[in-house]
C-alpha cells in the first residue's frame, strides 16, 4: 500500500463561491474541535501502524477548507517528519497565510521537500494574478504543487490567462465541468487540452477496476474507511489488517481522485509514485518493456487482433510526452529490433529507438541537436556455441536463430522452442553447463516462455539505459521505466522513487 487519503468532519470553507455547498456552512466551534480531535486521532494511527502496510504517504481531501487550520499544519509537519514518508499534503484553494502556515509547519519538523499541494482556483474569490504569486512563492520557498479549476467553458480565457501567469514549471490541470448540462464542443475541448495536455483523461471511460486500487485506502474522520471517495465505506481502524480489503462495487471511476489512483502504467508515467498529488514526474527520458508492459505477452491465447494492439490510453499519453512534453521515449525489451518494430508499428514513431535484444543492442535514433548513435555486445565465440549447444537442440527438438549487426557479427543467439514449449530454469542451466568455463563466464541465458536467448555477460536493460542516458547527458534519476519481469528490476530500480 502506497498512500492513504483522509477527508474529516470539516464542511465549512472560508470561501463564498456560488456552486459549492460547503461555503453555506458556518464553522461552528465544536465542529472544529471535533475535526481537529479526529485529525490528530488519523495522524497518531498512521504514525504508529503505517510502516508496517508500507503506507508513505498522507493526501487530505477536505470537503471544506483544511488548510485554514493550524492543526492540519502540526498534523502534515509530524507526518512528513518520519523517515518512511515520502509525500504529505492537501487539496486547497491556498488562501491560507503563507507566510505562518510555513512557520508552523517547519516549526513542528516538517520537511518542505515532502510537502504537496493540489491548488485549486477559484475565479469567484480571488484574482488569476493573486493566485499565480501565492502559486509561485510556494515554489520558491521549495513546495511542490499543482493548479487547477473546473472547465467551465465561459472561463476558458480566464483559465488561459492563469497558464500564462503561472511558473512553466506547474501543472495547471482542468476538470471535466459535471453541472455542464451537455457534452463539450470540439473548440471547448480543444481551447481545454491547449491548457492542460491531460484534460482528454477527464473525457475518457474508467471502468472500475478494484484490483487496480489495491494500493491505497480513503479514511473518514468518523472511522470508515473506503477504498477510493467514491465507494462503498465500511467501519475499521484506517490501518488495522481488518480494514482490508476494500469493497469496490462501483461500475466506473467518475473522478480524478478515483482513476488517478489506480496502479496503471499511465499514472505511474506521467505522475510518478503518487499520481493522486496531479503533479506530473516530467521525466527526460522513458524506458518501457514491450510484453506484458506496452503490450500484452504475446504468448496469451484468446486476445484479439485489437487487444494486441497498445491501448488508447497508453498511446495517447505517449503522444502528449513526446510530442507536447518533448520527452524522449526508448523502449526497453529482449525483442530484437525487427521484431520489436513488428510488434509497436503504431508508436514505433514516437520512440528515438532503446535498449534490444536484452541489452545487446543500443540505439539512440539521433535528434535534439544530437547524431544517431549505437552499440552492440558482440558474440564472437557463437560458432563455437553452437557446437556446443547441438545436444540440447536435438534433445528437445529445437532450433537456434542467430542476429547479427546488419548481416555482420553475432550479437544474440535465441534456442527456439516450439510455442506450447517453454524452457525451464533448470533447462537454462543445462544449456550454460554444455558451454566451457571461458564461454560460460562471457554470456548470460535469458529464459522467456519458448524462448532461450543467449547475450553477452555484460548487456542488460539497466546498462542499455545508462549507455543512452550517458550519450544524451541525462542523469538515471531523471528517467521513468517500467517492466513486469525480473529483467526489468535493474532498470526500474535506477530512478529510485518519484
Amino acid at each position: 500500500m502506497d498512500i492513504a487519503l483522509y477527508r474529516g468532519s470539516l464542511k465549512s470553507c472560508n470561501y463564498r463561491c456560488s456552486y459549492c455547498p460547503f461555503s453555506k456552512h458556518g464553522a461552528a466551534r465544536n465542529e472544529l474541535a471535533k475535526d481537529r480531535e479526529q485529525w490528530f486521532s488519523f495522524v497518531d494511527q498512521y504514525i504508529e501502524r503505517a510502516q508496517e502496510l508500507e503506507i508513505c504517504g498522507v493526501m487530505v481531501t477536505p470537503y471544506g477548507e483544511a488548510l485554514v487550520h493550524p492543526w492540519y499544519w502540526e498534523g502534515l509537519a509530524r507526518i512528513s517528519a518520519l523517515s518512511w514518508t515520502q509525500a504529505a499534503g492537501a487539496q486547497t484553494n491556498l488562501s491560507f497565510s503563507l507566510e505562518k502556515s510555513l512557520e508552523l509547519f517547519v516549526k513542528n519538523n516538517g520537511k518542505i521537500n515532502k510537502l504537496r499541494l493540489w491548488a485549486t482556483f477559484h475565479p469567484e474569490m480571488t484574482t488569476v494574478t493573486e493566485f499565480a504569486n501565492t502559486c509561485s512563492q510556494l515554489m520558491q520557498a521549495g513546495v511542490t504543487l499543482c493548479a487547477g479549476a473546473v472547465g467551465v467553458p465561459k472561463h476558458a480565457g480566464l483559465l488561459r490567462q492563469l497558464r500564462m501567469a503561472l511558473p512553466k514549471d506547474i501543472y495547471l490541470w482542468v476538470n471535466r465541468m459535471d453541472g455542464l448540462g451537455r457534452v463539450y464542443t470540439k473548440e471547448e475541448i480543444r481551447l481545454f487540452c491547449e491548457i492542460d495536455p491531460y484534460f482528454y483523461r477527464e473525457l475518457q471511460p474508467h471502468p472500475a477496476d478494484a484490483a487496480q486500487c489495491r494500493g491505497r485506502l480513503f479514511a473518514e474522520g468518523d472511522g470508515r474507511v473506503r477504498l477510493c471517495n467514491l465507494s462503498p465505506a465500511k467501519k475499521a481502524e484506517p490501518f488495522s489488517p481488518k480494514a482490508l480489503p476494500l469493497p469496490c462495487r462501483r461500475k466506473r471511476c467518475s473522478c480524478y481522485l478515483a482513476y488517478g489512483g489506480r496502479s496503471r502504467l499511465v499514472n505511474q508515467m506521467l505522475f510518478g509514485s503518487f499520481p493522486l498529488f496531479r503533479i506530473p514526474r516530467r521525466p527526460k527520458a522513458v524506458f518501457l518493456d514491450i510484453e506484458g508492459t506496452l503490450l500484452p505477452s504475446y504468448g496469451r491465447n484468446g486476445l484479439t487482433a485489437k487487444q494486441r494492439e497498445v491501448s488508447g490510453e497508453v498511446k495517447k499519453a505517449l503522444e502528449v510526452l513526446a510530442e507536447r512534453e518533448g520527452t524522449l521515449l526508448f523502449f526497453a525489451t529482449t525483442l530484437p529490433y525487427a521484431d520489436a518494430k513488428k510488434r509497436c508499428g503504431t508508436i514505433w514513431h514516437l520512440f528515438s529507438g532503446g535498449v534490444f535484444a536484452a541489452g545487446a543492442q543500443v540505439l539512440f535514433c539521433g535528434g535534439q541537436g544530437l547524431q544517431r548513435r549505437e552499440f552492440f555486445h558482440s558474440l564472437d565465440e557463437e560458432k563455437e556455441m553452437a557446437g556446443h549447444f547441438k545436444p540440447l537442440l536435438h534433445k528437445y527438438h529445437a532450433r537456434m536463430l542467430v542476429y547479427r549487426e546488419n548481416g555482420g557479427r553475432c550479437y544474440k543467439i535465441t534456442l527456439l522452442k516450439a510455442r506450447h514449449m517453454p524452457w525451464s530454469a533448470q533447462e537454462a542451466a543445462q544449456a550454460a553447463g554444455l558451454l566451457p568455463d571461458r564461454l560460460r563466464n562471457r554470456v548470460r541465458f535469458l529464459v522467456e516462455g519458448h524462448c532461450m536467448q543467449v547475450v553477452a555477460a555484460e548487456a542488460g536493460k539497466a546498462a542499455g539505459a545508462r549507455r543512452i542516458c550517458g550519450w544524451l547527458g541525462i542523469g538515471v534519476h531523471e528517467i521513468f521505466a517500467a517492466g513486469d519481469a525480473k529483467e526489468d528490476e535493474e532498470l526500474i530500480g535506477l530512478m529510485g522513487r518519484k
